[in-house]
């Protein structure tokens, strides 16, 4: 399935298949969600690999988007400790 392009507030929004779901986005920002994310970014907490030891915020947020087939970078965070 090829992406449905949409114009809204003179951004493109694309819709496209994330995971088995049609989902939407404004173009520019398809699939940089972890470019954004302090997570990905170097948090020394943050651990996807082993969730039993993982942030406490990130596995939340994780589920939440899981949850509801979003995607959400994490712009501002108070457990935000940069990896050494």
């Amino acid at each position: 399935m090829g992406l449905e392009l949409i114009l809204f507030d003179n951004e493109e929004i694309v819709k496209y298949q994330h995971h088995g779901v049609e989902v939407s986005v404004k173009r520019r920002l398809k699939s940089k969600h972890k470019e954004y994310c302090l997570c990905y970014k170097g948090c020394k907490f943050f651990k996807p690999e082993d969730r039993r030891i993982n942030c406490l915020i990130a596995n939340t947020l994780f589920e939440i988007c899981v949850t509801f087939h979003i995607a959400t970078p994490v712009w501002e965070c108070p457990s935000f400790e940069p990896k050494e």
